[in-house]
């Protein structure tokens, strides 16, 4: 984000000199180096990953379906009212996600930051979710069924009386 956008409407007399100071303090701030390279990523999390999603007051089951190549993650983010893109990366073990619906700025959008771990066929993590708070997920890849045999395609006329 390269932006800063301020609310001021419920602020009150003497609060701009205490917000003028802490966006100095953090924009003065020294910080590392990003590094040149990503870590190489620890897992492919390519396919289907099933997640359990604990919110404040409820559960959820959600359905992520990635592609990944090197370190950049893409795919689609099934909740429970809506598909929406996913996009990310993954550093090492580290990975972030991002799933946004494709309609922004409608009040019921609600941008959902993925930030976890992989670790085998398991990943977990905060998701944070702005105004809505924090929410915590555990994912398992997949499992599909063992395959059930070859399947015969009927050749020649139709062999109706």
């Amino acid at each position: 984000m390269n932006a800063l956008s301020i609310t001021p409407w419920m602020m009150q007399p003497g609060d701009d000199k205490i917000v003028a100071e802490r966006i100095h303090g953090i924009l003065s701030a020294k910080r590392d180096p990003k590094p040149a390279q990503p870590q190489p990523p620890a897992a492919d999390l390519s396919g289907r990953w099933d997640l359990d999603i604990k919110f404040f007051s409820s559960r959820g089951e959600h359905t992520l379906f990635l592609e990944q190549k090197g370190n950049q993650i893409q795919g689609t983010h099934k909740g429970d009212f809506s598909v929406r893109e996913v996009y990310g990366t993954i550093e090492g073990d580290r990975i972030k996600l991002r799933s946004a619906s494709a309609e922004r700025g409608t009040g019921d959008s609600v941008i959902f930051t993925f930030s976890g771990s992989v670790s085998g066929d398991s990943i977990s993590g905060p998701i944070h979710m702005g105004e809505y708070l924090t929410a915590k997920f555990t994912g398992k890849r997949h499992a599909y069924p063992a395959p059930r045999g070859p399947i015969v395609v009927p050749t020649g006329p139709p062999l109706a009386n």
